[in-house]
């Protein structure tokens, strides 16, 4: 009886985290209540809680909003032998270097949205075009850092009982991929829309890439 208890509130305290994203916590913010609230208990444990959370009808993308967080755990928490998997040259501590750089972009994609909005034509928006290039360059030549994810992390990660994160990441490339392409068509074709509708689809395309 006492571990169903304990089960249930471990299942709360990620519903409860979960939430704290939904409102704009930032993941390193909530990394250490997670680990506070889940202390004592497996990778593998509590990917099966979340799993079980989409079981109960909780939306694969929400749990989503964890992922980054129970993976930054799960780094944390390598010791030994382990541990050597997340040091410099190993392949998985250059897929979270891959990762960081890529989330870095994102950011620019933000800020280089916001200035070419402010600039009110492509005239006067003409080095943050050239910035915003450069950044869809970028994404699509991290299409091979997303394939050694599928190739290297996933079933490092399954193979230690970690299964529905990414089965979860899984999804959110694919989303990450969709919202990609719109985004190096919206570059190739601006020349056919107004300065005011490709500054508009840029900032959502910026808004929906930060989010994922």
């Amino acid at each position: 009886m006492s571990e169903t208890k304990g089960k249930d509130s471990k299942k709360q305290a990620i519903k409860d985290l979960i939430k704290e994203l939904h409102a704009g916590a930032r993941p390193e913010e909530v990394k250490e209540k997670f680990k506070e609230a889940l202390g004592g208990i497996g990778a593998a444990d509590i990917s099966r809680i979340e799993g079980e959370l989409i079981e109960e009808g909780m939306p694969a993308e929400e749990i989503r909003r964890l992922c980054d967080v129970h993976l930054a755990v799960f780094q944390d928490s390598l010791e030994g032998a382990t541990k050597t998997l997340a040091s410099p040259g190993h392949p998985i501590h250059t897929l979270m270097e891959e990762h960081k750089i890529l989330l870095q972009f994102t950011d620019k994609l933000k800020n280089v949205a916001e200035k070419i909005k402010g600039a009110k034509s492509f005239v006067a928006a003409g080095e943050s075009m050239k910035r915003l290039n450069h950044i869809a360059k970028h994404f699509k030549e991290s299409e091979k850092h997303y394939v050694r994810e599928e190739n290297v992390l996933f079933p490092y990660l399954e193979k230690h009982g970690i299964t529905h994160p990414p089965a979860i990441m899984w999804a959110e490339h694919n989303d990450i991929r969709e919202e990609k392409k719109k985004l190096y068509k919206l570059v190739d074709t601006k020349e056919s829309m107004s300065f005011e509708e490709f500054a508009k689809e840029l900032g959502e395309l910026a808004k929906s890439t930060g989010d994922m």
